[in-house]
């Protein structure tokens, strides 16, 4: 399993690309990517986002470290 911030970096993206390819606020993605809490919507985005830019399927229970709220 990998962390948002480990397959951010495998995808060369900065925080801010990773926001705006996510098409989430900055600090959102700052958010999920150091593990507080996020909305199930917006770490969905982030990590559709983070799969495009790798062009491999992921999925939320594959992230290590996501941490979700309803």
């Amino acid at each position: 399993m990998s962390t948002l911030e480990e397959l951010r970096l495998e995808a060369r993206l900065s925080l801010a690309a990773l926001a705006r390819k996510a098409g989430v606020d900055m600090k959102t993605a700052k958010r999920a990517v150091e593990g507080q809490p996020v909305q199930k919507i917006k770490a969905v985005a982030i990590v559709d986002a983070l799969s495009a830019e790798l062009h491999r399927p992921l999925k939320l229970d594959e992230i290590e470290g996501i941490n979700i709220y309803f």
